[in-house]
């Protein structure tokens, strides 16, 4: 019996034949024994491309792409199936220890044979599963058990040969249709999954390289150490460059900021803006071009430039022309990426024109989308009692462990790299167990990202600490405990608990944030800050709690959290429901969000949904939760007044009201909800109103 079953693998003989449903069939039953994620649906079509073989390429790429984000997370944790989420066109396999498999996907057979000639590997593979993909030529994707020895194994690339996936990486599953050609993905050696060659294990874990015969001489069959960031994260740079460095690497006449950089192996979506910074260093030293395209081609921070070449010539002649134009902005780049640009010395001021702030490799990004940008301060305010801890803790976990619907049903986490440094005082360790076994309830994370990627600052057994952030006491220990974990987000809660000024002075704790700031820059990691409100409603508000309004000048993000409590009228009939308001009081860098209410359950934040039943007199809060419960079905925006009438209709049907009600009522629901703060209106071409959150 081989490794598919005898029915399915009939079926994978002729998906191209089968109906939509009979293919979800063969992407069910491989979940059985992989992580199955979801792919995006449709085809390329060569009229979209007019006609132009390279655009076909790459518009049939886009639809090879996982639809979730965070879905990596699914390469260490086995996803659950659900037709509902999967296209019936494709569908891919997240690589490494959840499905238990490290891919070799090879481009080429006839290169991948002389390369491995020329390496003086020999020139066969174990008789492992294996599937011809559905692309043009010969190519194929063998399957091997992916290793219990502890290391990590992750993608690598000899462009135009092979690549290696395990965490991290994923490749499309037998069944599944090529987005360009329509052939099927087939089973082409229906064995069980074996175990790597060695040679295969030492490429994907760093400790060896594989050379072709096009590549320098002088670097050919060379092995470089594994030199991946967990491997260096706890070891001093000094060390790295006599340990880890070979010769060629330290001697360059560049800073260790760049050395390190060229050593260390960066995660999809962090590589460009390093490789940028390698670029700018390398040729701003007049290092020959020869040794950087050497560098590029055999040290981790070429990574993307192995899978994609032309992007990197590209980028050749962009930071050329950079250099030629502005040497001394270029200089300034350099010192702001590397951290050179403390404010206490003035000997590296200069200046930098409007197209360097355009041409700088630094581009923003969210962590949260739309909720939190990266390296931008986020102020979480609010009474005591309002949950601003919870809420915190539900942020926290979302970062490492994110929900397919993204923080509070809305906001999607954009990746799941993290980890997660709290900096607390209030909290202690029997208090925090009970909330971490409340919210696993409903909530449950895996215990080894818990273990690897939820940190908790203290010392003697407790969870707790205080003292001046800025000061020693706190600031090396962080310092200490950053190099062993690398964390990259620091929470402190509450604020007031790690300061040691006047509170009420502008020009103290302006200086103090600053001084925060700095150090957070220098460590590489975002802050959270909890902030309470002072006794009275007058303190709160844009200015970021009480105390000195420098706390909300300061912060770049704040959103006040607060209870609201249920309101009935003298009959005893309630006019307002019970629950948590949400609203953002500054945006600094793109468009404020609406309010939300939320209720709690097992302590994490959900959206309100208010059941068909609740009491005559609180209609007013049950029309609005139709009118952001319609927006959320259509993506949580629409162009157009009419259609968000009609998503309303249909959401009366669907919770099944007595009466639907009529056009001109909906549209009294929407204005209240406009009014309330809950959806946003746009006024559009012609009049026509647009809606958002």
């Amino acid at each position: 019996m081989g490794f598919i079953r005898d029915d399915i693998y009939q079926m994978i003989l002729k998906s191209e034949q089968l109906a939509d449903d009979e293919r979800l069939s063969i992407f069910e039953y491989l979940s059985q024994k992989f992580s199955v994620i979801p792919l995006q649906g449709g085809f390329a079509s060569p009229i979209d491309a007019a006609g132009d073989p390279d655009e076909l390429k790459r518009m049939a790429k886009k639809l090879k792409r996982p639809i979730e984000s965070g879905w990596n997370k699914w390469c260490e944790n086995k996803r659950p199936f659900e037709r509902k989420d999967f296209s019936a066109d494709r569908a891919g396999i997240a690589c490494g220890p959840a499905s238990d498999v490290l891919v070799l996907d090879v481009d080429d057979m006839g290169r991948f044979w002389e390369v491995l000639e020329f390496n003086g590997i020999e020139q066969t593979l174990p008789p492992t599963f294996a599937v011809k993909t559905g692309g043009r030529g010969d190519r194929y994707h063998y399957y091997f058990k992916y290793p219990t020895d502890g290391k990590k194994y992750s993608n690598r690339s000899k462009s135009g040969c092979f690549d290696v996936r395990g965490v991290g990486g994923q490749v499309i599953c037998p069944g599944s249709l090529h987005p360009e050609t329509i052939k099927p993905y087939l089973v082409a050696t229906n064995e069980d999954i074996l175990d790597a060659p060695e040679w295969l294990l030492e490429y994907s874990s760093r400790s060896r390289e594989i050379f072709t015969k096009e590549e320098p001489e002088s670097t050919s069959r060379k092995s470089f150490p594994n030199t991946t960031r967990a491997d260096t994260s706890d070891i001093e740079l000094s060390e790295i460059i006599s340990g880890e460095m070979d010769f060629f690497i330290a001697n360059l006449p560049v800073s260790d900021d760049v050395k390190q950089k060229i050593m260390t192996q960066y995660t999809h979506g962090s590589r460009s803006e390093a490789s940028w910074s390698v670029l700018l260093g390398l040729l701003n030293a007049k290092v020959d071009e020869r040794s950087i395209r050497r560098i590029y081609d055999h040290y981790p921070i070429g990574d993307k430039s192995r899978q994609k070449p032309e992007w990197f010539e590209q980028e050749v002649e962009r930071a050329k022309n950079l250099i030629a134009q502005n040497p001394i902005g270029v200089d300034m780049q350099l010192g702001f990426q590397s951290g050179s640009n403390d404010s206490s010395s003035d000997s590296g001021y200069s200046f930098i024109t409007g197209l360097d702030v355009l041409n700088s490799p630094q581009n923003f990004e969210f962590i949260i989308d739309n909720f939190w940008p990266k390296n931008e301060p986020l102020l979480i305010t609010g009474p005591g009692g309002s949950g601003k801890s919870v809420m915190t803790l539900q942020i926290a976990m979302d970062l490492v462990f994110p929900p397919q619907k993204g923080l509070l049903d809305r906001f999607q986490v954009m990746s799941s790299e993290h980890k997660v440094m709290f900096v607390q005082s209030e909290n202690s360790l029997v208090g925090l167990k009970r909330r971490m076994e409340i919210i696993a309830k409903s909530y449950p994370i895996p215990p080894d990202v818990i273990r690897d990627k939820l940190l908790f600052f203290g010392k003697k057994g407790d969870v707790r600490s205080s003292g001046d952030i800025n000061g020693d006491k706190l600031k090396h220990p962080l310092e200490r405990i950053h190099g062993q974990t690398n964390f990259d987000i620091l929470i402190l809660d509450p604020l007031i608990s790690f300061h040691d000024q006047d509170e009420n002075s502008n020009d103290a704790m302006r200086r103090f944030l600053d001084k925060f700031f700095d150090f957070c820059d220098k460590l590489k990691v975002t802050p959270l800050m909890i902030h309470h409100h002072g006794k009275f409603r007058s303190e709160k508000g844009i200015g970021g709690g009480r105390g000195a309004s420098a706390i909300g000048d300061w912060s770049a993000n704040t959103w006040e959290l607060e209870f609201v409590e249920e309101r009935k009228d003298k009959d005893g009939n309630v006019t307002q429901v019970a629950h948590h308001l949400f609203t953002q009081k500054k945006a600094r860098s793109y468009e404020s969000n609406a309010k939300m209410m939320l209720q709690m359950k097992d302590l994490r934040f959900y959206p309100i949904v208010f059941a068909t039943s609740t009491s005559a007199a609180a209609k007013q809060d049950v029309k609005i939760s139709f009118v952001v419960e319609a927006l959320k079905s259509m993506g949580g925006t629409t162009a157009n007044q009419k259609l968000l009438i009609q998503a309303v209709m249909d959401l009366c049907q669907k919770n099944k009201l007595p009466k639907v009600p009529a056009k001109a009522t909906i549209i009294s629901w929407i204005n209240s909800a406009v009014a309330n703060g809950h959806v946003k209106v746009q006024d559009g071409v012609g009049g026509v109103k647009g809606y958002s959150f």
